[in-house]
């Protein structure tokens, strides 16, 4: 039996999770302009036409990829928040772990992260599945904050303006890791992350005031 012909037998699950696999090894490989359908049609092991009768292209292929990718890191952080304790303090160091965790560092994941932010603005598929998985992402982040308002007795703290600060942390310790992970250490990750929200218990919370707030 073909590669192929056993492409075609698999649930429609694996099969895009090949696809996938085969998009990123791609996009590590060649980058967002190099790679094309041809070359992940070739590391997948299918046809072109096989491919081109999912996908309408490049651009729709390597969006789908940002969607699996995203939708992985979601999961992760999510479970390791299920299995801390049931306050907002507490699933946020564990959301910070999660992020600093093995699988969110490997290489090959933050080269893909470097090859999507650097097609958001070439194409319409890719900008659209950037931003639906970076309202998630901060949906996310801004309802942990505004959890921890309700807890500590904030008035009138804009969570959405804090998780977009969170947010950029958190993002720029994942590029930096990518460039150099002898930068610092998961440990450190963390502990900046920490930091940043000792700050906000510290004071710096006033500086999230929704407008006519204190």
């Amino acid at each position: 039996m073909t590669q192929e012909a056993r492409y075609n037998r698999m649930a429609p699950e694996e099969r895009k999770a090949i696809l996938v696999q085969a998009t990123l090894a791609c996009l590590k490989r060649d980058g967002f302009q190099g790679a094309s359908i041809r070359k992940i049609s070739a590391e997948a092991g299918v046809s072109v036409g096989l491919i081109s009768h999912h996908y309408s292209g490049k651009d729709e292929l390597v969006a789908e990829a940002y969607r699996a990718v995203t939708g992985r890191v979601m999961g992760l952080l999510r479970e390791a928040m299920a299995q801390a304790a049931p306050n907002a303090r507490e699933r946020l160091s564990a959301f910070f772990r999660g992020s600093f965790c093995a699988e969110l560092l490997d290489p090959q994941l933050l080269d893909a992260w470097l090859a999507f932010w650097g097609a958001v603005k070439t194409a319409e598929a890719i900008n659209q599945a950037h931003d639906h998985s970076y309202s998630e992402y901060r949906n996310e982040l801004a309802a942990l904050l505004a959890a921890l308002a309700a807890e500590e007795g904030w008035q009138a703290f804009d969570a959405d303006l804090a998780a977009i600060s969170l947010s950029a942390l958190l993002d720029g310790l994942w590029l930096e890791s990518g460039l150099n992970p002898n930068t610092f250490t998961p440990e450190q990750g963390v502990q900046i992350c920490e930091a940043w929200v000792d700050g906000l218990q510290a004071g710096g919370r006033r500086r999230f005031s929704l407008p006519g707030g204190c």
